[in-house]
């Protein structure tokens, strides 16, 4: 690994780390957070935190952070006719490919232990969500990144 793609992956590492969480922004309703935010339904039940839906590659992703970090909480995984927001493409989250998890007062750790080991798809974080998301394909790691929620 070249030094600079090491110093630009600490970087966003600590990006992560050091950003404000928005939790209290959100309500707790039992079921998961809600935000205030309408762009997406991303957190309820409806919205998918099933993981029988998840591709088969998804699922063992799934299985393999289970296996790292224990029960996490899935915030959202299959919501069919999702899109990516500010572009209109499809996520991932449509086809089963996608997962949005919680794993508290670990975020960073889940993080480093992503970039390192998850290689078959995206990690990204969001500066104004407190959860990870995961999917499977291309590989690509983008933290702190904008919700594209207003």
């Amino acid at each position: 690994m070249s030094k600079g793609y090491s110093f630009a992956v600490l970087s966003l590492v600590l990006a992560a780390t050091t950003a404000p969480s928005l939790v209290e922004a959100k309500s707790y309703n039992g079921d998961g957070y809600r935000t205030k935010h309408r762009a997406h339904n991303h957190h309820s039940k409806a919205g998918g935190d099933n993981v029988s839906c998840l591709t088969s590659e998804a699922r063992n992703l799934l299985a393999r952070i289970r296996g790292q970090f224990g029960n996490v909480e899935i915030v959202s995984t299959c919501r069919p006719g999702a899109r990516i927001a500010g572009t209109g493409r499809p996520s991932k989250h449509a086809s089963g490919q996608a997962i949005d998890f919680r794993v508290p007062g670990r975020k960073a750790e889940v993080v480093r232990w992503l970039i390192a080991n998850h290689k078959n798809g995206g990690t990204m974080t969001y500066h104004d969500m407190d959860h990870i998301h995961v999917d499977v394909g291309a590989r690509f790691v983008a933290l702190n990144r904008p919700s594209g929620r207003t």
